[in-house]
């Protein structure tokens, strides 16, 4: 078993060398973040920016999760994070559902997300050791 990625620059470090796919990288990250307690440290987790992945989406998608978790849990939003340049030129509905979901997924977006015109439902981040609040 390897440690969870302590910040989320690190996470998608392992995506962009191959060594875990983006979405369990992230969500390894997520558990890290929600485990940690003090607002400094999580903003810590966020701060440094990540690298490119070179895929329109997973650059864009990173940066709501950078931004996301900054606007939910009370922190400073990341200079990187607040930028326009990761954003995807074409709405995209994430989910299964997809675009079969899509009113709802209009309405129901984070900010972070909506901005960047990725649609998804209202709690994306959501992992088992996500705090109450």
């Amino acid at each position: 078993m390897h440690p969870l990625p302590p910040t989320l620059a690190d996470a998608v470090r392992l995506a962009a060398e191959g060594r875990a796919a983006l979405a369990v990288a992230l969500d390894e990250f997520l558990d890290a973040f929600y485990s940690e307690s003090e607002s400094a440290g999580r903003q810590a987790m966020i701060e440094a920016e990540p690298p490119r992945l070179g895929s329109e989406r997973d650059d864009a998608y990173v940066g709501a999760v950078g931004e996301h978790l900054a606007r939910r849990w009370g922190l400073r939003v990341p200079a990187w994070a607040a930028g326009d340049d990761r954003d995807v030129a074409r709405p995209w509905f994430v989910g299964r559902m997809g675009t079969g979901l899509s009113e709802l997924l209009l309405v129901e977006s984070p900010i972070a997300f909506r901005r960047r015109r990725i649609f998804t439902e209202a709690e994306p981040l959501r992992r088992a050791r996500m705090p109450a609040e």
